[in-house]
C-alpha cells in the first residue's frame, strides 16, 4: 500500500499537514462489514475528517485506531449520531481554514426541493456560500456520493465520495475515500483512492455541464430489476404507513446484492423479505403481497 503521505508526490519534509477524508459510509446500515482498506489508505494521516452520514458511532471508533478523527452529522445518521455530532466543524489551519459539513439543507421540505434540480450551479453556490460565511476557503463535504474536486466562486468544494450505498434501492458501484495534503508552502492536493483498486490514486472526472443525475449514474446504479422498478411508486405509499418496518424490509431484499450473492432484487425477493421481516405489521405485509403477486 502507498503510504498516505507519499500520495502526493511531494518529498516528506515538504508536507505541512495530511487529512484522510471520508464521508457517506452509512455503517452498519448498509455496508457489511466495515473495509479494512480505509484504515491501510489512511495510515500515516494526522487527522480523518468525516463528512457526515457515518452511521453508528462505532465507525468512528474504527478509523481513530488509525488516527484522530473530527465528524459531522448527515440527513440520514443515525439519532445518536446526529445528537452527538456537530452540523458542521471548522479546522484552522495556519494560512486557511477547513470548513467541514455534510452539505444537506437541514429543512427537509427544502431538501427535497434541491434534489429535483440537476444543474450543479445551485448545488455548488449553496456550498460555496456556506463555506465563505465561515470564513474559510476550502470546503469538504458528503451526501452527494459523487467525488468531486472543483472550485466555485473562488472556495474550493471537494468531496471525497462515498463508502456505501445512497439508499436501499442502489449500489454504489465507485466506494472511494480521499487523501488531502498540504504543503508547507500552503498548496492543497487531493489524491482520490478507489478501495477496489487502492494501490492507485485517481482525479475525478466530472462533467458539469452535463448534470447531477449524469455524474451521480457513473458512481452509483440501482440493484431492482426493471419488472420490480416498475411497482415504486405504489410501494411509496406503503412506505409510508410503517417507514421503519418498510427499511428493513427494503434493506433485507438489498444485502445478498450487497453482499455480492444476487445480481439484482425481484419481486420475489421483495415479497421473500416482507414475508420474514418481524417488525412489519400484518395488514402490510398482505399489501404488499398482493401488490407484488
Amino acid at each position: 500500500m502507498i503510504p498516505a503521505r507519499e500520495r502526493s508526490g511531494l518529498p516528506v519534509q515538504e508536507i505541512q499537514t495530511c487529512f484522510g477524508l471520508i464521508a457517506d459510509t452509512h455503517y452498519p446500515d448498509r455496508l457489511p462489514s466495515f473495509p479494512a482498506v480505509i484504515n491501510e489508505i489512511f495510515d500515516g494521516v494526522d487527522l480523518i475528517l468525516h463528512a457526515g452520514d457515518v452511521g453508528e458511532l462505532r465507525t468512528l471508533d474504527a478509523l481513530s485506531e488509525t488516527a484522530p478523527v473530527i465528524a459531522v452529522h448527515g440527513n440520514d445518521d443515525t439519532e445518536e449520531a446526529q445528537r452527538t455530532l456537530p452540523a458542521q466543524q471548522l479546522i484552522p489551519l495556519k494560512a486557511q481554514r477547513i470548513l467541514l459539513f455534510h452539505s444537506h439543507n437541514a429543512d427537509r421540505a427544502e431538501e427535497l426541493a434541491a434534489r429535483k434540480i440537476d444543474d450543479w450551479g445551485p448545488k455548488l453556490t449553496v456550498r460555496a456560500e456556506r463555506v465563505r460565511a465561515a470564513g474559510a476557503v476550502l470546503g469538504v463535504s458528503g451526501h452527494t456520493h459523487v467525488p468531486l474536486d472543483v472550485t466555485h466562486d473562488g472556495i474550493r468544494l471537494i468531496n471525497p465520495g462515498a463508502v456505501s450505498q445512497g439508499n436501499d434501492r442502489l449500489r454504489q458501484t465507485l466506494c472511494s475515500v480521499a487523501i488531502l495534503t498540504v504543503s508547507q508552502a500552503d498548496d492543497v492536493m487531493v489524491n482520490y483512492i478507489n478501495l477496489e483498486e487502492p494501490q492507485a490514486s485517481f482525479q475525478p472526472q466530472v462533467d458539469l455541464d452535463a448534470g447531477f443525475s449524469a455524474a451521480h449514474n457513473q458512481v452509483s446504479q440501482s440493484i431492482w430489476d426493471d419488472d420490480l422498478s416498475r411497482f415504486w411508486e405504489p410501494l411509496v405509499a406503503l412506505v409510508r404507513l410503517d417507514e421503519a418496518a418498510m427499511r428493513m424490509v427494503l434493506r433485507r431484499s438489498a444485502y445478498p446484492v450487497w453482499r455480492g450473492e444476487r445480481e439484482q432484487v425481484t419481486r420475489a425477493d421483495l415479497r421473500r423479505a416482507a414475508q420474514d421481516e418481524p417488525t412489519l405489521p400484518p395488514a402490510v405485509r398482505q399489501l404488499i403481497e398482493k401488490l407484488l403477486e
